[in-house]
């Protein structure tokens, strides 16, 4: 049996010789028999005659012997496919469009399931992905979740039982000065089991160990791309020291290529230990400040632990920390654990999936104009199918045939998609900004597990786009197919045909208020007043040597250089501030009020930020009230602060907020806790892009809070970008070992804030104007086929005195049907997909009838213009010609 089946196999693929083997073999077998009759007496001729005569049909022998040797259905395959082949190759328009319909509709649906696939679907690249969850504090005070305080996350790790592992991490900006130019890169300050945590084995040296935790140990892991464009993939760097910060660090080894951790950060270059969080200073070290929310958590939970176990555990612990520290912990009493997948993909799922089920909406139309393309084809065809099955052509045989042309399409539609695709991928995705708030999204490639895809995306196509022409061309009365060319056929299609333009007129109304509504709405976010002005800003952030400025010699650095930068031709001012706006929720801290004391765990929190005087000026942040910081405000001055007028009014309402004195839970470290008093109101700029309004703020003095010098902004008068140079050299002719990085101009910081919600609507308006250009294809298809169909009554109608107008009309009035029945069908589903959007928009009511009417207005235009071209074409029949050529 084994035997035979390589046999046939074999046969399958070398057909060319097995023919020539059978006709060797049954010509010997010919010349062996006349032999044995000459050698009876015969003549040759006659002896030939009666070896084939004996031998028996050739061409059934062979047949017989073909059928041993290979598989027929695949011949009967192979042999439909090269038919399919020369017909599409004949109807090379027909093919081109068809081709390309489907391209368009298998393209967009590719390209956004490789971005879904690596964002969503992927697991994490660590081992054992589903047992690492995220774990998170939970504030009585609002729905999110919060940081942990590293005493508080090392109280978690010692007392807890249901993870293996528990490690901390945080971000942190690191100047390299090994060699000049001196360069600023993104690093995490890990617990020392994190490489233990994730499975991952370094590719040199070796992960941290315990020990490398405490105060005065300085180890560093280097990324696989820092270590090689850094250090010239030096494969002894393991156990050498380089300088970070003004700090010798021992490199203990280099991360493996490609790891990222955490995974929605990959610009982080290397990982330190706890160790750098418990340096002296002159402020209190971290890894002792119970108060101070820094750490984010990441564990591995034991074998045979739930997430709900773990969350029930830690909340005891939490609970119990309560109890111990009331003063810190009072507003943390639970904990939230999820796994870390949900951690990182929660925000981006809901965009994803809608842009999915967009996509899905403009490949049922791309099929369903391919159907109808089919349909009008196979009419034409439908006498050649007539004569096939008059001449004893089985119906399972045209309908192999029918659909082996469909799967030839779909195999050119989805390599012509799959190029667009990688072709969308590649223009797309650099589009909507290199920092797009969407973890992994440009991993998104066209690989295997997309390819797959594709191939089961095509032959669901495929079935969808020739089942419904199949069907509708196997009729069994060929009479009428025979003597009138499939007139039969015709009245059958058109209806099908009909309907499907229905179809795609309908899913096209769903598409195109979507995008209709997220444009307006993205239009409304981006249109709306910051509360700055963007325009000549020019931003940038410079790393300062821990060691080499001290807090006193920090801010002596920053009037230097503010000092420098003024005087540079083109700026008008100069500033920092940290955060700057539109830069989200960074740092909140709670306060007391003199007025209305409350218990520390009761106090208000409420976000700040941190700048120097002229700041409000510079962004252009209006001052309404008070005055503005000075060069006074320092150390040795009374405490004081400017609020945003959100602040004012939330906390003040009804009352003169200046002179009112507060009392932050933020210090320098140096005189602990103190009223400060508000001495100005200024205009609010939002922290938030996405707040529907604006965030209380308040703002501290850089030389009374010194926690960093924060980000360097000038106003300029020149194009910001001209003086990016002047600055890089202002900088360097102060401390050349201090990098500037991050270069942008307020105009780009403002763009970065809503790159999530303009890569949603670019993409929503790029498939709804695929499905209007569908559309608008498949109406004019059907109109020109029934222009075509009926010529010779409208020849009739013309001769019997029916005017040009009339003509008109009748064609037009059919397309104001279909657009009728379409735009009806379409309102439900358009108003299910407004409610669906409506967590995603902004300044706008979902239910707004105004949506609609506009895109169904725009749906009718399009499509009465896709009909007057066959109306106007039925208006100049000829009808002399039109009855002569019947």
């Amino acid at each position: 049996m084994l035997r035979a089946l390589l046999s046939r196999i074999g046969g399958t693929f070398r057909r060319r010789r097995l023919e020539e083997e059978f006709d060797e073999e049954i010509g010997a077998h010919l010349q062996m028999l006349a032999g044995r009759f000459i050698g009876l007496g015969m003549d040759p001729a006659e002896a030939r005659y009666a070896a084939r005569r004996q031998f028996g049909g050739v061409t059934q022998v062979c047949e017989e012997l073909r059928e041993r040797r290979s598989f027929p259905p695949i011949d009967v395959l192979v042999r439909d496919l090269r038919h399919g082949f020369r017909q599409l190759r004949q109807a090379r328009w027909f093919t081109a469009s068809a081709a390309l319909t489907l391209a368009l509709g298998i393209g967009a649906a590719t390209a956004v399931f490789a971005v879904v696939d690596a964002v969503v679907l992927k697991p994490l690249p660590f081992a054992a992905p589903d047992r690492l969850m995220s774990f998170t504090s939970v504030d009585r005070r609002g729905p999110h979740p919060t940081n942990l305080s590293y005493p508080n996350f090392l109280d978690f790790r010692a007392l807890n039982r249901v993870f293996d592992h528990l490690v901390s991490y945080r971000d942190n900006r690191f100047t390299l000065t090994d060699t000049l130019p001196a360069i600023q890169v993104e690093g995490q300050i890990v617990s020392w089991d994190l490489f233990p945590l994730l499975g991952v084995q370094p590719e040199l040296g070796r992960g941290f160990l315990a020990e490398e935790e405490k105060a005065g140990a300085h180890a560093v892991v280097l990324s696989h791309e820092l270590w090689q464009s850094r250090f010239g993939a030096d494969r002894a760097i393991p156990g050498k020291r380089i300088h970070l910060n003004g700090r010798l660090y021992a490199v203990a080894g280099v991360a493996p290529p490609h790891f990222h951790f955490p995974v929605d950060d990959p610009a982080v270059q290397l990982w330190t230990t706890l160790a750098d969080d418990d340096a002296v200073s002159e402020f209190t070290p971290l890894l002792v400040q119970r108060g101070a929310r820094v750490a984010q958590a990441i564990g591995r939970l034991k074998p045979g632990v739930t997430a709900e176990q773990a969350r029930a555990q830690m909340d005891q612990i939490a609970g119990a920390l309560v109890a111990q520290y009331p003063e810190d912990n009072r507003n943390v009493p639970t904990t939230r654990v999820e796994p870390e997948m949900e951690r990182l993909t929660g925000p981006s799922r809901k965009p994803l999936w809608l842009l999915l089920g967009a996509v899905t909406l403009v490949l049922l139309i791309a099929c369903a104009n391919v159907a109808s393309l089919l349909l009008a084809r196979g009419t034409h065809r439908a006498r050649e199918f007539a004569v096939r099955t008059a001449l004893g052509a089985s119906r399972l045989a045209l309908a192999r045939q029918l659909l082996s042309e469909s799967v030839l399409l779909g195999v050119l539609g989805t390599a012509a998609g799959i190029a667009l695709a990688e072709a969308g991928l590649r223009l797309v995705l650099p589009l909507a900004g290199k920092r797009l708030p969407v973890p992994r999204v440009f991993d998104a490639a066209i690989d295997l597990r997309v390819l797959v895809f594709s191939a089961l995306l095509a032959l669901l196509t495929t079935a969808l786009f020739s089942l419904a022409p199949a069907a509708r061309l196997m009729r069994p009365d060929l009479t009428d197919a025979l003597k009138e060319g499939a007139a039969s056929v015709a009245g059958g299609c058109h209806r099908l045909r009909s309907v499907l333009v229905v179809v795609q007129i309908a899913l096209g109304l769903v598409l195109l208020a979507g995008a209709e509504m997220l444009i307006v709405s993205f239009l409304h976010l981006a249109g709306r007043d910051p509360g700055f002005r963007p325009d000549h800003l020019l931003t940038f952030e410079i790393g300062l040597s821990e060691t080499r400025y001290n807090n006193a010699g920090e801010i002596a650095f920053s009037d230097r250089l503010l000092e420098t930068l003024r005087a540079i031709p083109g700026v008008r001012a100069a500033a920092t501030g940290m955060p700057l706006p539109l830069e989200g929720r960074q740092m909140s801290v709670s306060f007391d009020i003199e007025e209305r004391p409350a218990a520390v765990p009761d106090w208000h929190p409420s976000d700040i930020a941190i700048v120097t005087p002229g700041y409000f000026g510079t962004m252009g942040i209006p001052l309404l009230r008070g005055r503005d910081f000075s060069q006074r405000d320092d150390a040795r001055a009374p405490r004081v602060l400017v609020v945003n007028q959100a602040f004012a009014q939330k906390f003040f309402p009804g009352e003169e907020v200046i002179g009112k004195r507060i009392k932050p839970g933020a210090s320098s470290g140096k005189d602990g806790l103190r009223l400060r008093e508000i001495v100005g109101v200024v205009g609010d700029a939002r922290q938030s892009p996405g707040a529907s309004e604006p965030e209380p703020i308040y703002y501290f003095p850089y030389k009374q809070l010194p926690w960093g010098i924060g980000t360097i902004v000038l106003g300029t008068v020149r194009p910001p970008l001209e003086l990016e140079s002047a600055v890089r050299a202002a900088v360097t002719s102060l401390d050349r070992e201090v990098p500037v990085y991050q270069v942008r101009t307020g105009e780009e910081r403002a763009t970065m804030a809503f790159a999530i919600e303009r890569f949603v609507m670019v993409l929503m308006a790029a498939f709804a104007a695929i499905a209007l250009v569908l559309t608008l294809t498949g109406l004019y298809g059907l109109l020109s086929y029934v222009v075509a169909r009926r010529q010779r009554e409208i020849g009739l109608r013309i001769a019997l005195g029916a005017l040009r107008a009339e003509v008109l009309g009748l064609v037009l009035r059919h397309a104001a049907r279909l657009l009728a029945i379409g735009l009806v069908l379409g309102l439900a589903g358009a108003a299910a997909a407004q409610r669906l959007l409506q967590s995603s928009l902004f300044g706008i009511r979902a239910g707004d009838p105004t949506f609609l009417a506009v895109a169904g207005g725009l749906i009718v235009l399009v499509g009465l213009a896709a009909a007057w071209l066959p109306a106007l074409r039925a208006a100049s029949v000829d009808p002399m010609r039109a009855l002569r050529s019947e």
